[in-house]
């Protein structure tokens, strides 16, 4: 038996089933209520559904919108949200969450245990097309014991299950079975019901969205705002210079070129911690020749300079990378050793897969400019496969549309792309899967899979980091979805912001945050 207040297993995770979170942190200054807390936000959103919105902005900003059972602290460590204890039974097979009593989702319905029930079946359920389905592959069944208590019934005990509910894309976000059954699976999207701190008030397309208290949350107290506007600026230097004037209280996703000039600025405070986030490069391993491996490896491997990119693009701060878990994330390992800069011996690989003067290869790299650095990098990516005789066209263009042809129609060579943060190898499930989720790269190695059923499996936490560097391994050396480089989650705020709370970028969560003005 392993009570609300005991370690879990993994990841020295602390289960604080005792812990009250409706306290208020104790500040060194009272928390003032009201305004307006105006953010800087680099791209629009694709919707509000936290199953099925795709993209970072929206991972992002669905967070002050709905809320989780288990969420994490500042220290990554698992703590309680809707569920307020939890105990582990059958030698973990078993799991039983305790929730709050007393919170109403948006639209006035309960929250409860058969809400819970109910978004797993939508989540697990393959017409929904819920990006974190595999991710609750060891889960059988959840069963309602009564109101206010839930059982998850798992097929096999896995180290995996609270990382699941509390970070794993997010979390195991919870909505209204009401608003799905009032709108409908599509629209569903537009019409956000969670038990969130704020609520959606309104959306203007590449302009902004603005979210307005809930004056019900269940953590009394919170949140102290009366309303967030995510202001839409695509452009890293005009989201600081805007910081900077005042036009703005919070920046997300600043750019590199600003951060020393920022950071010199008495009244702006810079956020930035440990590096859980990077820069993807992948093919479509359905279109030739990228079904090839050489290919891959010349172009993704041995072809570019990871170390030119780092310092040229990132201007220093972030670090050459090529496992899809950088040093921030649990169980990094360091691969740059595997496929160093190497020209001639990706002209070698492409001359095997038969591309040479007389026949070079020929391909469209495709990005977006929401993250400043992507652009650069592309066309440094350009420039030294030039030397190896490969011809990049380079293909720039708005996000959602990007989003789009990435996920539905898939009909791009290669992708450049900002990653979601990772928090473990397992948690790369959702794009490396090639059962369930988008598998942006089309493959179809069985072994992937493997590995990764493998992870859900063990109980032996050692045998889980073994694991998870195998896994590590074999995706780098078959090129299936590999880094360019780390991308360090830089925010910046004006002084009079007080009490955000900065989750590494694994969140984003504004209700402790208020305004000393």
């Amino acid at each position: 038996m392993m009570e609300g207040c005991k370690r879990g297993l993994r990841f020295s995770i602390v289960i604080i089933g005792c812990l009250l979170l409706a306290q208020p942190v104790a500040w060194a200054q009272q928390p003032k209520y009201g305004g307006t807390l105006r953010v800087a936000w680099e791209a629009d959103v694709t919707g509000f559904d936290p199953h099925t919105s795709p993209g970072i902005q929206s991972q992002y900003l669905v967070g002050s919108l709905f809320n989780s059972l288990v969420s994490i602290d500042t220290d990554l460590n698992i703590i309680p949200e809707l569920a307020e204890s939890w105990e582990m039974q059958e030698g973990g097979k078993t799991w039983v969450f305790h929730l709050r009593k007393g919170v109403k989702f948006h639209d006035g319905t309960d929250f409860d245990a058969a809400a819970v029930a109910w978004n797993f079946k939508r989540i697990t359920d393959p017409e929904e097309k819920a990006f974190a389905e595999g991710f609750f592959d060891p889960i059988a069944a959840v069963e309602p014991i009564d109101a206010h208590t839930v059982k998850f019934i798992l097929k096999h005990p896995s180290l995996t299950l609270l990382p699941t509910l509390a970070v794993y894309r997010v979390g195991f976000l919870l909505i209204s079975p009401t608003s799905h059954k009032t709108w409908g699976r599509e629209e569903v999207r537009l019409h956000p019901a969670g038990t969130g701190p704020f609520k959606l008030a309104k959306w203007e397309p590449n302009n902004v969205i603005v979210l307005e208290k809930n004056a019900h949350y269940f953590k009394p107290g919170l949140p102290y705002l009366d309303r967030i506007e995510f202001k839409v600026m695509k452009d890293g230097v005009t989201r600081s210079t805007a910081l900077r004037a005042g036009e703005v209280d919070f920046a997300n996703a600043v750019p590199r070129e600003s951060v020393a000039r920022l950071s010199k600025d008495p009244k702006i405070q810079v956020f930035r911690g440990r590096e859980t986030q990077h820069l993807i490069v992948l093919f479509h391993h359905g279109r030739k020749p990228f079904d090839d491996v050489r290919v891959r490896q010349a172009l993704a491997g041995y072809g570019i300079d990871r170390r030119v990119m780092a310092q040229s693009a990132l201007l220093g701060q972030g670090q050459p990378l090529l496992s899809f878990v950088p040093s921030g994330g649990r169980d990094h390992i360091d691969l740059l050793e595997r496929f160093p800069y190497n020209p001639d011996k990706a002209k070698a690989l492409l001359k095997e897969a038969g591309f040479d003067e007389k026949n070079p290869l020929k391909y469209t790299l495709t990005t977006f400019s929401a993250e400043p650095a992507l652009p650069t990098i592309a066309t440094i990516i350009k420039t030294q496969l030039a030397q190896i005789g490969v011809e990049v066209t380079i293909e720039i263009i708005d996000r959602p549309i990007w989003l789009r042809r990435l996920l539905q129609q898939r009909d791009m060579d290669q992708v450049l792309a900002a990653s979601s943060n990772v928090f473990d190898p397992y948690s790369r499930r959702f794009v490396l899967d090639s059962r369930k989720g988008p598998n942006p790269s089309n493959h179809r190695d069985a072994h992937v899979n493997e590995l990764l059923d493998q992870l859900a499996q063990t109980t032996d936490p050692a045998a889980y980091t073994r694991l998870g560097h195998e896994l590590q391994r074999y995706v780098i050396e078959q090129m299936i979805y590999v880094s360019a480089t780390s991308l360090p989650t830089i925010e910046a705020a004006r002084d009079y912001v007080k009490g955000y709370e900065f989750l590494h970028g694994f969140k984003k969560r504004f209700e402790r945050a208020w305004l000393e003005k």
